[in-house]
């Protein structure tokens, strides 16, 4: 065989060599996009994993509730944003965390903390973090928001809270909400394994660090915005009706891009309302 032909034999070997790696290549990156890395959920900022920021009108206001998921009040907070989703989910990301005092041990503490209303709320917590996680570890579907899935499972937990926490009912709202397939696999095995610990114990901290000890503690945007506290919504700037919150979103996302976004919210309020 001469020079040349060896020449050309090595260059299809490496040229197969290449398309192989190039299909790995592809498969891997097929299979990322359904399995992400905690690390991703810590820093989500409300688009769809698989979705890129095309800019201020590809952003979400936040709307960020530190609650305790056994709490009467966390339910009567999360049945108001309820109604402030439907009216502004376009532009909006709704995100729960998890008031609770970390413990080092979890020899006593199965979770890692302590939870106000006993294990029972813990589990539930833990439930609720897992479904927030996996509810968005996929591409970006149309006409579904990337918390949904993880909404409509915390809301059907809050039909029948005096289970919430509870296994069989964790299973029922799972499937009631949308998790099927490899999807509810992945979020049972979360609430069921390890990762319950890390995840609660970060969440509780993260609460801590909005100085948020009272469910439930609404922010908006990083913001500050509002408590519901003994069947009652207290220290308000802005007001705490449906319509106050709707306005608080809206009026937000206006000063990301200079324009009130009308397409969701309306007619820009005139004159604007004052703050309650």
């Amino acid at each position: 065989m001469s020079s040349q032909d060896l020449r050309r034999c090595f260059g299809t070997l490496l040229l197969g060599l290449a398309l192989a790696s190039a299909r790995k290549l592809q498969t891997a990156v097929s299979d990322v996009s359904v399995i992400e890395s905690a690390a991703t959920y810590a820093h989500d900022d409300g688009t769809a994993v698989g979705q890129t920021d095309p800019g201020w009108w590809g952003r979400r206001v936040e709307i960020l509730l530190a609650v305790m998921s056994r709490c009467p009040d966390a339910r009567a907070a999360e049945a108001v944003m309820d109604e402030v989703l439907a009216r502004v989910h376009p532009i909006a990301n709704i995100r729960l965390i998890y008031i609770a005092e970390v413990v080092n041990s979890t020899k006593e503490h199965t979770y890692g903390v302590i939870c106000k209303h006993g294990d029972l709320e813990c589990a539930g917590n833990a439930q609720q973090l897992c479904a927030q996680y996996w509810s968005r570890q996929a591409p970006a579907e149309t006409g579904l928001d990337p918390w949904t899935r993880a909404w409509d499972f915390i809301k059907c937990q809050n039909r029948e809270y005096e289970d919430l926490g509870k296994f069989s009912l964790a299973n029922k709202c799972l499937e009631e909400a949308g998790f099927f397939g490899k999807r509810a696999e992945l979020t049972k095995a979360c609430w069921s394994g390890p990762d319950p610990v890390p995840m609660l114990r970060n969440s509780a901290r993260e609460a801590l660090r909005h100085k948020a000890s009272v469910s439930a503690t609404v922010f908006v945007n990083g913001e500050y915005r509002c408590t519901r506290d003994d069947d009652q919504w207290v220290n308000c700037p802005g007001g705490s009706e449906v319509d106050d919150f709707v306005y608080t979103v809206c009026d937000t996302y206006r000063h990301w891009g200079r324009q009130w976004p009308e397409a969701v919210c309306g007619p820009e309020p005139n004159p604007l309302p004052k703050a309650r």
